[in-house]
């Protein structure tokens, strides 16, 4: 498996398949995504095997701080439940191993939602852990109750006062268009 880095060019299909894998809650209109890739630090990856594409990561690349974000992160239904998400990661890692580590924001656990247990359990097979963190993630109606996972590169932790330098960071990068977004900010408990 590849990842390859990719343009505007591919987000059709993307942004066909996220608006049915993710939460509408959890989806910005196309307009966003198409100004935030053609920023330098938000990146599409596509994740292919023998020029078939499995898969893609839509992710911050904060170059200075060595850390990623990652924003979405899907494996297509066809291909669901083959490893293929474990291959997505590994090659991530592999890509940027002299980063600190990845932030992942993850649905809360809901016991009623197959899908959000299997999620975390994923995660945390990577060795991601769930910060001590009440974390919101801004959307258009307000913000979703969320939770901050932190999967290490090359660090174990991180200090909380760089976890909050992140997440402001991010919130400018990636949700700056939402003119409530100081308010979420203000809700972060870090």
């Amino acid at each position: 498996m590849d990842l390859v880095i990719s343009d505007i060019s591919n987000f059709n299909n993307i942004y066909s398949d996220m608006k049915t894998q993710f939460p509408e809650s959890e989806l910005n209109e196309y307009s966003v995504y198409h100004n935030l890739l053609l920023s330098a630090k938000y990146k599409l990856y596509l994740a292919k095997e023998n020029d078939e594409i499995i898969g893609y990561v839509l992710l911050c690349d904060l170059v200075e701080e060595k850390f990623l974000w990652i924003d979405y992160i899907s494996v297509l239904k066809q291909f669901q439940s083959r490893g293929y998400g474990h291959k997505i990661f590994k090659c991530l890692l592999a890509k940027y191993n002299t980063y600190k580590g990845v932030y992942l924001e993850v649905e809360k656990l809901d016991e009623n939602d197959i899908n959000t247990v299997r999620r975390i359990k994923f995660y945390r097979s990577l060795g991601a852990e769930k910060l001590n963190i009440e974390y919101f993630y801004p959307n258009k109606s307000g913000c979703i109750p969320m939770d901050l996972y932190f999967l290490p590169i090359s660090v174990e932790r991180v200090p909380i006062e760089l976890t909050n330098n992140v997440i402001k960071i991010i919130f400018d990068l990636i949700h700056s268009h939402h003119r409530h977004i100081q308010k979420v900010l203000n809700r972060i408990v870090v």
